[in-house]
């Protein structure tokens, strides 16, 4: 069945309109489920970061896809910040997608294993062998490209360029008290980065108090309790958040309440998450530096000039393994013109036998006939089957209708 991908991602939509596309993690499976009640809907993926939100699906009829697009996801198919990518393409799109090279930060580690997951909370419902292969070899192309390319070369995060923002502020980190909102990989991440920069005052706070002390214990952090964050705010020079929370953590008061507890010393806040945790009216004030994730694109340039020579051989592998996977489709899906052949041949060869098989027949001599019925289709098929099995693994579609016209077989119509 044909594959494809409708998405957005920070590309083709602002910040503001990727809040209102975002999927949270642990709401995969109930988007998933919404999904299934579709029949135009066989197999598919949900990925949702903070740079894009993407629908990967298998459809028996891309056509009859489209018809239905916008009741199936909920949202206008048609706009102009959402694209959809078929067969081939949606392939190199993903295949990019997971080597970090269509990310905000050339390069970037997380996605690969936020890819992972998604694809494994899908697997938990149902997958279909394109979807399956097709992300197997994303997996693979992510690997080929890291490990041939100079982007797996000290790889770089967004959590990376939010820390190296701090620095670009502040100077040394020594001496200034950071917190971290969230407990989740990207919040580590932030507290790794901060460490090995040298600060040394930090704080963990998250929804679930257990999983910020996990996280605090692994670095000999503080933690404070989440809803003390706004009353507290006022401690901290360097504020980052990093959760899935679909609402605002840290309202503009609590900024001002704590820019005057401060004695208007200034302050940076950095929200890494789609949706934001910070109110953007916080930008207003004077003494706090906000910034969120699309601000990162100033920090990232230079990261993007060094690492600018290697997008194109990372593309030629990425383009080599959509191309293999391609080819492997269209096998796959004409792989039903052997299986009507042979369903055929077998059709034929019983009406022959019905018509010979008279009651005046031994057993034996009923057994010999079936015997030489069965050896001469067999015969006379073989080098058809095999003359068609190679036409569909060349993939050539009008050599396949050509033979399946011949033949008088059934194509599929997944335009």
């Amino acid at each position: 069945m044909p594959i494809c991908v409708l998405g957005i991602n920070h590309k083709t939509a602002t910040l503001e309109v990727r809040e209102r596309f975002a999927v949270a993690e642990h709401d995969y499976p109930s988007h998933l489920t919404r999904l299934y009640q579709f029949p135009v809907v066989q197999s598919a993926v949900v990925i949702s970061t903070c740079n894009r939100t993407e629908y990967y699906l298998s459809v028996p009829s891309i056509k009859a896809f489209k018809e239905q697009a916008d009741e199936v996801l909920g949202f206008d198919s048609a706009a102009n910040h959402v694209y959809l990518k078929t067969g081939q393409e949606c392939a190199a799109h993903l295949f990019a997608v997971t080597a970090g090279v269509d990310s905000l930060v050339l390069g970037e580690t997380q996605i690969q294993g936020q890819v992972k997951r998604a694809f494994d909370e899908a697997s938990q419902f149902k997958q279909n062998g394109e979807m399956n292969k097709l992300f197997q070899m994303a997996f693979k192309t992510a690997k080929l490209v890291r490990s041939d390319t100079e982007i797996g070369r000290n790889p770089v995060s967004v959590a990376h360029c939010a820390v190296q923002l701090g620095r670009q502020i502040f100077g040394a980190l020594e001496q200034q008290n950071a917190l971290v909102v969230g407990a989740g990989e990207t919040a580590e991440l932030l507290i790794r980065y901060l460490i090995n920069h040298g600060a040394q005052n930090l704080t963990v706070a998250n929804r679930t108090a257990a999983n910020a002390a996990k996280l605090a214990g692994l670095f000999n952090a503080s933690t404070l309790g989440f809803d003390a964050v706004a009353n507290h705010l006022h401690e901290f020079d360097l504020v980052f958040t990093a959760t899935a929370s679909p609402s605002t953590l840290i309202q503009q008061a609590d900024a001002l309440q704590a820019l005057k507890r401060r004695k208007y010393k200034p302050m940076v806040m950095i929200d890494l998450s789609v949706p934001r945790d910070i109110d953007e009216n916080i930008a207003q004030l004077e003494d706090v530096f906000l910034y969120a994730v699309d601000d990162l694109q100033k920090v990232i340039t230079e990261n993007i000039k060094r690492r600018a020579s290697t997008i194109d051989e990372a593309t030629r592998i990425i383009d080599a393994e959509a191309e293999l996977l391609g080819q492997w489709i269209k096998r796959h899906r004409h792989h039903d013109l052997l299986k009507q052949y042979q369903a055929k041949v077998e059709r034929i060869k019983q009406a022959v036998l019905d018509r010979q098989m008279t009651q005046d027949l031994s057993e034996e001599q009923a057994n010999k006939l079936n015997t030489v019925a069965h050896q001469v289709s067999k015969k006379l098929s073989h080098d058809h089957i095999s003359a068609l099995r190679k036409i569909i693994e060349s993939g050539n579609e009008e050599h396949i209708k050509l033979v399946a016209d011949l033949l008088a077989l059934e194509m599929n119509d997944d335009t």
